[in-house]
């Protein structure tokens, strides 16, 4: 290759202009890579990103995770990640739980597990059991180890609105 090649050849990888490129392969003593590196150091071509790649898993930043072989192996498979998820629900329901009270008086007192089971095994009682109770003052709290104030908001709204209900038909009751 010629010296009008490199300095083509430099500047289309470069972009550079022509005299830059023919003065960065003198200083290399027309090595093409060697005339990058010149560039390079004179800021007048940006720096490769520098890419880290590495074959043990890490959650660092900076680290990719490459596949080993033909990737059919690599990661989890779907019985290892269904193991797992199966493990977090029933650590979230054995670790929470229900309270249902009376007049500020505690009557039970179930896991939250208990309570999803009784709700799948009869869910259409269960859930006009709820609602009804809710007009005879019974409260529902879920308390424990995860952040159960989502469910607590809910049932507190649900309580609220039957509560206006009742003073709805009490007002409605009264003036006929």
């Amino acid at each position: 290759m010629d010296e009008f090649e490199k300095i083509e050849k430099l500047r289309a990888r470069a972009n550079v202009t022509y005299e830059e490129a023919k003065a960065a392969l003198a200083e290399a003593n027309g090595d093409l890579l060697d005339a990058m590196i010149v560039l390079e150091k004179e800021g007048k071509v940006a720096k490769p990103e520098q890419q880290v790649h590495s074959t043990e898993y890490t959650r660092e930043p900076g680290y990719e995770m490459v596949p080993v072989g033909d990737g059919k192996d690599c990661g989890e498979s779907f019985g290892t990640k269904f193991k797992e998820i199966v493990k977090k629900v029933i650590d979230y329901l054995s670790n929470n739980h229900m309270k249902v009270s009376h007049h500020d008086e505690q009557v039970i007192d179930l896991p939250l597990w208990t309570a999803v089971l009784i709700l799948v095994l009869g869910w259409w009682f269960v859930f006009v059991l709820i609602v009804i109770s809710l007009f005879f003052d019974w409260n529902y709290k879920f308390y424990g180890k995860n952040n159960l104030q989502g469910a607590n908001n809910v049932m507190d709204k649900a309580k609220e609105t039957a509560e206006q209900v009742k003073e709805e038909f009490h007002h409605n009751s009264s003036e006929s």
